[in-house]
């Protein structure tokens, strides 16, 4: 059997077993090295300082405005968390789609196969296949003995 990971999802611990906690620690191990991680903390960080030092600064006639106010903020920052984590959910989805059709891909090839024997014994005719095997008529039924077809 080929798994993408072997890390088993049916297992369940408590909080207070041994593996829960190495569990744990190394979830949150990979998630402090994490690319999402950092980006998430980097543009948090960055829009916070620019929402705190905030300046407008007069050349001439015009103003310029250096910084975020707090709507920008939290349009920026919902929109960046959202999309992060919105895609992570989409790719747990479609992972999990993918398990399924692979079991569905699996079942279907076995019904070919088995369809594929019905056929062969059909057009070779009773006691001509090789193997021991049974032998089936075009429309699937078994022939037994020296039943006619």
């Amino acid at each position: 059997m080929n798994k993408k990971s072997n890390i088993n999802q049916d297992e369940y611990y408590t909080i207070s077993q041994k593996e829960f906690w190495l569990k744990w620690f190394s979830k949150f191990m990979f998630t402090l090295i994490s690319v999402k991680l950092w980006g998430l903390v980097a543009c948090t960080w960055v829009s916070t300082y620019l929402l705190m030092n905030q300046q407008v600064i007069q050349v001439g006639d015009r103003a310029f405005e250096m910084g975020i106010n707090g709507a920008q903020w939290v349009t920026f920052n919902t929109t960046i968390w959202g999309l992060i984590f919105g895609m992570k959910e989409i790719f747990r989805v479609m992972e999990r789609k993918d398990r399924n059709d692979e079991k569905i891909i699996k079942e279907d090839n076995k019904t070919k196969q088995e369809i594929a024997k019905i056929t062969a014994s059909a057009v070779m005719g009773p006691g001509k296949q090789s193997g021991s095997g049974s032998v089936y008529t075009s429309k699937g039924k078994e022939i037994v003995g020296d039943e006619p077809s």
